[in-house]
This record gives structure tokens, sequence and C-alpha cells, in this order.
């Protein structure tokens, strides 16, 4: 008969997961064993943190829930930010921490805590797997964890109920439900579309969750309806289709300029727009008199934006039956012209070369001419992605990661090693601060040993650039934003990887070229001179 490891193995392998990450102790053996032999392979990481983001950015990038791994005591301690980045950031995340054998609990003391209380404020459910009706408990959990919005699930795995043998070991049967608007439910928006001039769909995640990219662009493009996106939402349109006009949320200088272009609009549609990716400044951006649609997985109950009209359900099925009624005629609006000229504005408010050496805007550029286009980037929380997400071009749905709903630091490096793990055929690319790297540092171990020849691109300039602005705005005297950071090309060749210092563009751009070639992984030091901040904050 098989243990509660194995029915827990075997439901993860049915959802297909084929990686899980974490570190473990003697109180999750059973459940490493039950991986083996399923097929789950189990990755060694450096520390929890590092290795729930791996585990979140595998739902990223495949669909599939991930799953973090960790021991009682600190090691469930450690996971507490990776945890809160898929709570935030929308993603299917398993998190199985081993606990003292349930004999034991009343008495033992050494490393015990409430595990389900530390994790409960930032999971959709936290449960300690009982002896019987483990197969229940855990078919609830997967269904709880992918169900909109995603988000992590925590079983609490005590040792003796691991080893513990089932009597139930049925097959998984998971049943996709999808709601479609009823004819009179749609009837207003499709008279708003009609009626409409400068129609302006306004795009978050909620449409990749909803595996709704290919409904979204024949909507788009059969009622001639540009799109802007939140920054994790880039590439659920190719982003140089002449419907795009580039992402939003956190550029005080973009979202100036989309703000304006909010306020022209006789018709805004927010399609699955989370506000959990949006500046304060995105409260209330329109009068209510407006006519506003959203269509999202579920009802409105954030209060950020209030629409005329709303569709809570199946978002592919909401506009698959809003294109069936467009008109056979492409509506003549929006010229060419028009949009060519509004991504003109927001290029020219945020390009800009530095008196001396090189800026962040030059470093990106550079990295999007080398790097093909089937590249799969991630992006570190600072100053520098804020503006990268309006230089990067993503052509691919959630080929373009980062942590947006919570912004932690440290998130690039573990992600891409996680795209390296799924991916390995595929140009990966992390771009970080140096205080990011310094955060997960540790991580490059697996590198050399996975054989990953990802790229890592340092945007050095051994600040807190985005925290030194907001001090010198406020007036305050620069107080602990200088890193002092090591020598990267040293720890990168001491890890088994190459090492490059670059001073200017071209140099990015003949280091790039040699990254992409190589066996190895490659850490790039580039060199930035943070001044161009100032204009971008």
């Amino acid at each position: 008969m098989p243990k509660t490891a194995d029915i827990i193995a075997h439901a993860l392998y049915d959802e297909g997961v084929r990686h899980a990450f974490g570190i473990p102790g003697g109180e999750v053996l059973e459940l490493l064993e039950a991986f083996r032999k399923t097929g789950i392979k189990f990755v060694l990481t450096k520390h929890e943190m590092g290795a729930g983001i791996m585990a979140e950015a595998s739902y990223q990038l495949t669909g599939r829930p991930g799953v973090l791994v960790a021991t009682l005591g600190p090691g469930i301690a450690n996971t507490a930010v990776a945890v809160a980045q898929a709570m935030l950031d929308r993603s299917a995340l398993i998190v199985i921490t081993g606990e003292i054998a349930a004999a034991l609990k009343p008495l033992y003391t050494h490393q015990i805590f409430d595990q389900e209380s530390l994790l409960r404020p930032l999971v959709k459910w936290t449960t300690t797997v009982a002896p019987a009706h483990a197969f229940e408990q855990v078919r609830k959990g997967l269904a709880i964890a992918r169900a909109p919005m995603p988000g992590p699930v925590h079983f609490n795995l005590p040792t003796d109920v691991a080893a513990a043998e089932q009597t139930d070991a049925r097959k998984f049967a998971p049943v996709a439900v999808r709601t479609l608007p009823k004819r009179d439910d749609r009837a207003a928006i499709e008279a708003w579309l009609k009626k409409a001039n400068r129609p302006l769909a306004l795009v978050g995640l909620g449409v990749q969750v909803d595996g709704a990219e290919r409904e979204l662009r024949r909507f788009l493009e059969a009622w001639r309806i540009p799109l802007v996106t939140t920054y994790k939402a880039k590439g659920v349109v190719p982003e140089d289709h002449n419907l795009s006009v580039g992402a939003t949320g956190l550029s005080p200088v973009v979202d100036k300029i989309h703000m304006a272009q909010v306020r022209e609009a006789d018709l805004v549609l927010t399609i699955g727009f989370d506000p959990v990716e949006l500046r304060a400044d995105w409260i209330a951006p329109w009068d209510e008199r407006k006519a506003t649609v959203n269509i999202d997985l579920l009802p409105n109950t954030h209060h950020v934006f209030r629409s005329a009209v709303e569709y809570a359900g199946s978002i592919g099925g909401c506009l698959q039956t809003l294109t069936q009624a467009a008109p056979k005629r492409t509506p003549s609006r929006w010229l060419d012209a028009d949009l060519d000229r509004y991504r003109r504005t927001i290029m020219h408010a945020i390009e800009s070369a530095p008196v001396k050496g090189m800026g962040p805007y030059q470093a990106a550029c550079a990295l999007r001419e080398v790097f093909p286009r089937d590249t799969i980037a991630t992006i570190d929380t600072g100053a520098h992605r804020i503006l990268i997400n309006h230089v990067w071009q993503a052509f691919e749905s959630r080929r373009l990661l980062q942590s947006n709903g919570l912004g932690t630091m440290g998130y690039a490096l573990p992600s891409a090693i996680a795209a390296s793990l799924h991916f390995p055929k595929r140009p990966v690319l992390a771009m970080m601060g140096e205080a990011g790297l310094d955060m997960v540092i540790g991580e490059m171990a697996l590198l050399a040993h996975h054989k990953l020849a990802l790229t890592i691109v340092v945007f050095r300039d051994d600040t807190l650039s985005l925290i030194k602005l907001k001090q010198q705005r406020m007036k305050l005297t620069e107080t602990g934003v200088a890193t002092g950071s090591p020598d990267y090309v040293m720890i990168a060749e001491a890890y088994g990887g190459n090492g490059f210092v670059v001073n200017n563009a071209a140099e990015l751009k003949k280091v790039a070229r040699v990254a992409l070639n190589s066996k190895r992984f490659t850490l790039i030091e580039a060199r930035i001179n943070p001044a161009e901040y100032r204009s971008q904050m």
C-alpha cells in the first residue's frame, strides 16, 4: 500500500510537476524518497528563500504548481518571503513542511512552534496532513492553489503521517469550468465597443492565469483596440505588435503618459487587470461616469478602480464571444500614426545618455539588441527594473519574470535558475542590482552543478539608488544605502563560471555575445552611472 508521501508525490506528478526545490531535514526524507520513485527531481538549494522563488518561477514558466520543501523550525521560517511572493504575484505554490511526529508534539519543544499559524496570513489554505483522508486533503489543496486567483497552499506533514500507509490511491481528475457571459450581460459591452472612437485596453496577469492570450489578441485585432499591460503581463500580445503600446504600473514618468490616454479614451476595458502590480496613483484613475468595462476571473473586491460594467468568469470565453460580435470590417480608429506617436512619446520620456559612463537605459538597450527573441529574462527589484520594463520587449507570455506584486529583492537569479532547468535550450538572462545578488549569491553554486549556461548582468552602482533618491528628495542625510559589494568577477570564477567587467554599451554587447556562446554561466558586471534614475523616478 502507498504511504502518505507517495500519494502526495503521485498527485503532484499527475499535475505536471517535474521539479521540487528546497533544503531537506530528517522530517521530509520520506517525501524526498517518494519524489525520487515518482520521477520528480528534487533540487537542493542554498536557502529556502531561493528554493521558494525557483518553485514560484516554475509555476510562472510552466503553468504547473511549483513545489517548495522545507523542514521544521528554521526551515519553514526561512520560507516566509517566498510564500508571500507567491501570494502577491498570484502563483500556485505547494509548500510542504516537515513536522515532528504527532505523538511527540504535546511534549517535545526543540525547534517547535505553530507552523500553520506562521504561514496562515501568507497562504490561501494551510493544513496538517492527517493519517486518514490524505487523498482528499491533497486534492483540496491543489484545487485551492490553482483556483483564481492562484496562490500558495501549505501542507504540514508530520513524520509519522508521511510514512503511514494509505488505502486510498485514486487518480486525480481535475475538472475545468468555463463560464460564459449571457447575451443580455454583454449587450452593453458590445454597444460601447461599436460606438467608441478611442477605446483602450489595460491588460494584466489574469489573462495569463486563464490562458487567454490567443483570445485576447483576436479580440483586440477584431475591434482595433490598443493595449497597455502590467509588467508581469508583458508579452501576452507580442510587444512589436502594432496595437501594443507598452507597459504601466510603477514608473511615474511613463504612467503619466498612459494616464493622459486613459483620460482621453471614450471606452476603457480592464482585462485581468490586477491592481496588485500598480502604484498608488492608480487609485480611482477615471471618472466613474466614463464607459468602463472590467473583464476578470473574479468580481472586483479591491475597489482600487471601479467599472460601470463588470463580467466575472472565463476571460477567454468572454473575449471569444465579444470577438464574434465584431463587425466584418475592422473599425477605422486609432490610426497607425497615432499609435506610433504614443509609443515615441514613451520612448522619448525614458531614453537618455549620461555625460559620463554607461546609464541603465543604454545597458538595457544593448542587452535587448543582443539577446535573441526567444530569451527568457528575469529582472530583480530595484530602480533598474522599472526602467528595463519600458525598454525590454517581450514577445511571449510569461517569458519576462519578476517580483511585482511583492517586489522582493533577490528574485532574478533563483528564477533564472528555474528557467534554465525547465528550458535548457533557451537563452536565459538575469538582470540584477548588486544588492539583490548579494542576498542570494550562494545560489550561484547551482549553476555549475547543474551545468546551466545562463547569463547574469549586474547593474552595479554600489548604491541602493532608488532609496538614495528618496532620501535626497526628502532632504535627508544619505544613510544606509552604500552597498559595499565584492569583486563579482572573482566570485563568478570561484563558482565555476566566466566573469567580465564592462564600462560602456559597446563592451557590454561584445561580452554578451560571448556569453551566449559559452558552455558555462557568465556574470557581467556592468558599471552603471545612476544619474538618469533622477529623471525616471
